[in-house]
């Protein structure tokens, strides 16, 4: 992925018929390094599958998107691209291997010393981050964690904000998927001010509470430096999504997902945790007392099983210590966590016995506990699991 108009004019030469250029329009856009495209006639003549009205009607819908994504190039490029990596060493004093780790690390396709593909923009976000690099704020290893991490969370934000919009055409205007798309790609541009502000609102927030959270670490003692977190972790999935998967048409399979998604989100939220990641049909989330993590994955078990239009789901729940990386966390507690949800009944919540004894303390009487099993689990091994019920504590209120 370049990140640019290269990006769509190879995606419309995999349709069968790459379509020619309109007539140019003097317009103010952003000059792109793009190839030029073949003239239709040498196209169509490939292209048996395709008949002279699916051609012309292919190169209206090319037309129309190469304009819409010029004219949104244009406004969040906020400038042509002016320079390479050796440009950029030369005129802006940034070193080619940041420049190189920086573009590579937001997941763009890595360019040679010579290829013209950055902006001002470009050139003064690089420059800032490198800056502090070279004056020793920060190391290059903690440059490129960093680099990658943005390039990760901004182009997930990204594709779930233009997917969004999307679903959005398609069941607000019941436009088919393509139409979607063009809507989509026309309406960025006035949005995009207040995607913006929320972007940085968001950030600021969830800085401010990981900021918090963090300093109150500071305060434990004979804190284990291997594992330094004490944190509640859990698993929970979907039941027999694999088979659902393969009978659901796609659009079903994605609602569904999305609802798994939206209810597991609001229970944690709302149960004092946070969500570390998704996959599909698997949530894994944290919270930093055994009673609120009991809350949750007891939560997530009723709520969703009890959920016509869901599956039920299976919890593992463990309590313990771990250490923090890369936006994840991870050691022994985690992996027991996960392999305890692998082996958990439909609707039911896992715990060892260290977990069950812990949310014990922390609430007397709130959850109860069946007799448990010892159980093999793969790469732990045998480990006494217990199913985790509610018992005096209180149903979490999500507000609906």
């Amino acid at each position: 992925m370049t990140g640019g108009m290269e990006d769509l004019e190879r995606a419309a030469a995999r349709e069968g018929s790459t379509p020619a250029r309109e007539p140019s329009v003097p317009q103010d856009s952003v000059p792109v390094e793009t190839t030029e495209l073949p003239d239709l006639s040498e196209a169509a003549a490939g292209a048996a599958s395709l008949d002279e009205s699916e051609i012309l009607d292919l190169n209206k819908r090319f037309a129309a998107v190469r304009r819409s994504v010029g004219a949104l190039e244009k406004v969040l490029l906020q400038g042509p691209r002016k320079y390479s990596r050796r440009d950029l060493a030369e005129q802006q004093d940034i070193p080619e291997r940041l420049t190189s780790v920086y573009w590579r690390s937001l997941g763009f396709t890595p360019v040679d010393e010579d290829t013209v593909v950055f902006t001002e923009e470009d050139a003064y976000a690089i420059g800032d981050l490198a800056a502090i690099v070279e004056e020793g704020v920060i190391t290059e290893r903690a440059f490129s964690s960093i680099s990658r991490g943005l390039g990760f969370h901004m182009g997930r934000l990204a594709m779930w904000i233009t997917e969004a919009l999307v679903d959005e055409a398609k069941y607000a205007d019941g436009l088919d998927d393509a139409q979607a798309r063009q809507q989509m790609l026309d309406s960025i541009p006035e949005l995009l001010e207040i995607f913006e502000s929320q972007v940085m609102f968001a950030f600021r927030r969830q800085l401010a509470a990981y900021a918090a959270r963090a300093g109150s670490e500071v305060l434990h003692r004979d804190t284990d430096e291997l594992f330094p977190l004490q944190r509640a972790v859990g698993f929970a999935d979907l039941v027999q999504f694999t088979r659902l998967a393969q009978d659901l048409p796609g659009a079903e399979l994605a609602d569904m997902v999305g609802r798994f998604e939206s209810v597991s989100r609001d229970i944690i939220s709302v149960g004092g945790g946070r969500v570390v990641k998704t996959v599909g049909d698997e949530i894994m989330f944290l919270a930093d007392t055994p009673e609120d993590g009991a809350q949750i994955a007891v939560s997530l078990a009723e709520m969703i099983t009890e959920s016509p239009d869901l599956p039920p789901v299976r919890v593992g729940l463990a309590w313990g210590s771990m250490f923090s990386r890369y936006g994840d966390v991870f050691g022994p507690t985690v992996n027991l966590a996960a392999r305890m949800e692998s082996v958990a009944r439909p609707g039911a919540v896992l715990v060892d016995s260290d977990t069950a004894d812990a949310v014990a303390q922390a609430m007397p009487g709130g959850f109860a506990l069946a007799e448990g099993d010892d159980v093999e689990l793969h790469g732990i091994g045998t480990v006494h699991v217990q199913e985790m019920r509610r018992d005096r504590s209180a149903p979490l209120d999500l507000g609906l």
